[in-house]
């Protein structure tokens, strides 16, 4: 006998239904939410939700995916008689909820165009599924948020479930806004700010969040080490899905860093269709850009998938002569080498290329102190300078499911790096440090190397009657590097305004002056963290980490001799990390979390030495809302991070260049820095058809004696973009606007202020057919001229600018 169970507006009494159904063993069962034609049912197969189904028998399980996809579903319960299942928790589309819940029993859901119903059937044989991720993608998903982030402890939680501030740079609005390197994207987040003070590939662009620098990154939840040449800094945005951001203290997953945050990185995955795109770039100073991304099974079973992503990019700044030329290839494939196993392999390579000279901008001040009014174009250096970055990675991941739900992933990855930079500036006669106009000119190189092996497991287990959710991890790291020692040159100019207009002077001796240096690096440590649920409206996350860091740097004479340095060792450091949220209603939660800093420094005092660790704490707690499935997301939040010894750059005489002993920039530990703050945020969809992005940020940071810090960085910004598609106006037609506001600085080194800066972009999108689309951007639709870095010189933002993006999918 054939049953029709019917969802009504009413699901719990629906779901209760469904399993008192099952429960009394009905020979046939059908589950019906809605009728669906063949085209809803195909449009709904790859269209994701999130889903909260607990634990139970498979049959239990099946009715309440089914109920909650709003699908019919029909199968024999003799056929899972006895059968249990983990339940399904997360941001899945139809057929990726399917194959979780079936993995390992031999069937699979089968939709039928004639009744318009899903029927549970054997699978077919000798054919390999795709092992479905427990991971969610942005990609397709047109969606300016996502309902699964793991960043901040490894558990898979959604953003609302989180007890920390997540933002999520999707891969809709990195497309809207036509973000091509992080920098770009992190700009955007809300509570970030990027101290840019030079070229791209320089060391001089600094990201700051909740007053220190953001240095943690990830790749794939892999932690970089947070030396220079390891930080991902300018990442080509085509071969990630989205960006992941924590703000705060992020030592749980990293081991080390500073109370600002980590980036996650999340690369594009293969694809089990096939699918593909090509772009063509164009914009203001000639910039040219072209893109190709191709993937998709390579076997008729689909049980080995692929995907290469390609970039060329050459285009002009608006600085005077410079220019930047850069070239990416991604590829990555994967095999499912049992039903529930999945393996892959990847290649990434970038090689970027910044030439033309100028490194920190144009002076603000003459010497006597009057303005000098330089423009945007202005390069007063030599165009015989290049910043030039190599990266090459290879890695590889094995991942297996278990049946009851649990999951193992082992992460393997080798990385080579290589930095050379020719940095020549030009310092203004002073009538102290300097005595006359000079070019001088530095060079800067290495070739880090790191190794990375990391292994977790993440499930679920039941105590007292309940389910909560266990992650168990450890992590290694190693880093060596080495560089040659080069020489430092300057020379007095005979016509600085010639040198401005033509960027012609005479190349000086930068090149090998003879020894070198060697420096390595090893991490490692484990971690456990527990998500508690006593009531189904209370989450408890407990977890902790357990770090070992060492460090080491030698030199080389001339003549090759080795004076070995002094190892700097932390051992056993634990990291305490504590969280709570409490579910108010289906959509308001409260939370707090809190967790200690430790951040041993790769930076030298005036004596040469390594800076002992900084350590502090970070507290913090807000409440966040969650509306329509999780499409849109909003958070308020207060925090409050103490930490010692804090790195500070300490300035040479007049603001210029301090060099150590060894040849490295000098720092000073600042102890009793403290920051406070908050921040509000939206994103996610309003609509269908309107996405939105952003909000505002208040920093306060602080030293012991209550001074501020960082008056140079902006602490007060908001930043909003949205965008619609205005298919009711014309088909086809998507249009956007950003807005950005920072508040007015002031440089701790000149006395220079410069007031808060508005700047406002537009976007608009014309999709011809499902294939052509064509995407234009204006940034700085108003031509504001502004600073964004002003320290001894001013970096300038860039000025209006206009970019067309022609796409073609196939």
């Amino acid at each position: 006998m054939k049953q029709r169970l019917s969802a009504s507006r009413y699901p719990v009494p629906s779901m209760l239904l469904a399993s008192l159904l099952c429960a009394s063993s009905l020979p046939v069962l059908t589950a019906v939410a809605q009728t669906t034609t063949q085209g809803q049912a195909a449009g709904e197969a790859h269209q994701q939700r999130v889903y909260d189904i607990p634990a139970g028998s498979l049959a239990d399980t099946l009715n309440r995916f089914a109920l909650a996809s709003g699908v019919s579903f029909t199968f024999d319960p003799q056929e899972i008689a006895n059968q249990q299942s983990a339940g399904l928790k997360g941001n899945y589309s139809l057929d990726e909820g399917f194959g979780i819940l079936l993995r390992g029993t031999g069937l699979e859901a089968r939709y039928h165009a004639a009744s318009g119903s899903y029927r549970l059937e054997k699978a077919a044989p000798k054919v390999i599924l795709p092992t479905v991720r427990v991971e969610s993608t942005t990609e397709g998903t047109g969606s300016y948020t996502t309902g699964l982030t793991n960043t901040a402890t490894r558990l898979d939680m959604s953003i609302r479930e989180t007890p920390q501030s997540v933002t999520v740079i999707t891969r809709q609005r990195i497309e809207d806004q036509g973000m091509d390197e992080i920098s770009e994207a992190l700009d955007q987040t809300v509570g970030l700010v990027l101290s840019k003070s030079g070229p791209t590939g320089s060391d001089n662009n600094i990201i700051y969040s909740r007053g220190f620098p953001l240095e943690n990154y990830q790749v794939d939840g892999v932690a970089r080490s947070t030396r220079f040449g390891f930080q991902n800094d300018i990442a080509d945005m085509a071969i990630f899905d989205r960006v992941e951001v924590v703000r705060g203290a992020s030592g749980l997953l990293n081991g080390v860093g500073q109370p600002s945050g980590a980036v996650n990185l999340v690369r594009k995955l293969p694809t089990t269709e096939f699918q593909a795109y090509v772009s063509g770039k164009y914009g203001s100073w000639n910039h040219q850009r072209l893109e190709g991304d191709v993937s998709g099974p390579l076997t008729e079973s689909g049980n080995l998938r692929g995907r290469l992503v390609a970039v060329w990019q050459d285009n002009e700044l608006e600085m005077d002569r410079l220019a930047l030329q850069k070239d990416i290839l991604y590829g990555v494939i994967e095999t499912n080498i049992a039903e529930s196993t999945l393996l892959s392999f990847g290649i990434e390579y970038q090689h970027h290329e910044s030439t033309g000279g100028d490194r920190f901008g144009a002076p603000i001040f003459y010497p006597d102190g009057t303005r000098t009014h330089f423009t945007a174009s202005t390069n007063l250096t030599p165009d015989w300078g290049y910043h030039t970055r190599e990266n090459l990675s290879v890695f590889s991941t094995l991942e297996h499911y278990f049946d009851n739900g649990w999951r193992v992933k082992l992460d393997l990855e080798k990385s080579k790096r290589e930095y050379d930079s020719v940095m020549p500036t030009t310092a203004l006669a002073d009538g102290d440090w300097f005595l006359e106009d000079v070019v001088a000119a530095n060079r800067w190189g290495g070739k880090p190397e790191q190794d990375s092996v990391n292994l977790h497991a993440v499930g679920t287990y039941h105590l007292f009657g309940r389910q909560h959710d266990l992650v168990l991890g450890g992590s290694y790291l190693r880093l060596e590097e080495d560089g040659l020692n080069y020489n430092y040159s300057e020379e007095p100019i005979d016509d600085l305004d010639a040198l401005i207009k033509t960027g012609k002077f005479k190349k000086l001796d930068v090149s090998p002056s003879g020894g070198g240096w060697a420096t390595y690096e090893e991490q490692s440590g484990a971690y456990m963290a527990t998500r508690l649920k006593p009531t189904d409206s209370v989450s408890v996350i407990l977890g902790s980490r357990l770090s070992n860091w060492e460090t080491r740097s030698d030199s080389t004479s001339a003549g090759g001799g080795v004076t070995r340095g002094t190892t700097s060792r932390e051992s056993s450091v634990v990291t305490p990390y504590a969280g709570i949220v409490l579910d108010f209603t289906d959509y308001l939660s409260l939370y707090a979390s809190y967790t200690d800093i430790f951040n041993p420094a790769t930076v030298y005092d005036a004596n040469g030495d390594l800076l002992e660790p900084a350590e502090g704490s970070n507290l913090e707690g807000g409440a966040k809302l969650a509306f329509f499935d999780d499409k849109l997301n909003i958070l308020a939040t207060y925090y409050k991070t103490q930490q010692d010894n804090v790195p500070e750059y300490v300035p040479g005489p007049g603001g210029s260049v301090n060099y150590g002993p060894t040849g490295r920039y000098v720092y000073q530990g600042i102890d009793g820095t403290e920051t406070t703050g908050y921040e509000l945020e939206i994103s996610g969809q309003l609509s269908g058809s309107w996405q939105v992005g952003g909000g505002y940020s208040d920093n306060d940071p602080r030293d012991a004696k209550g001074k501020p810090r960082l008056t140079h960085v902006a602490q007060k910004t908001f930043k909003f973009f949205t965008q619609y598609r205005a298919h009711e106006w014309l088909d086809g037609l998507s249009i956007g606007g950003n807005l950005r506001w920072l508040d007015g600085t002031i440089s701790d080194w000149t006395g220079f202020t410069q007031g808060s800066v508005t700047v406002v972009d537009v976007m608009a999108r014309y999709e011809f057919n499902s294939q052509l689309s064509a995407t234009l951007n204006i940034n700085n639709l108003f031509d504001k001229t502004y600073f964004t870095s002003i320290r001894n010189e001013g970096w300038f933002g860039e000025s209006r600018s206009v970019f067309l993006n022609l796409k073609y999918s196939f």
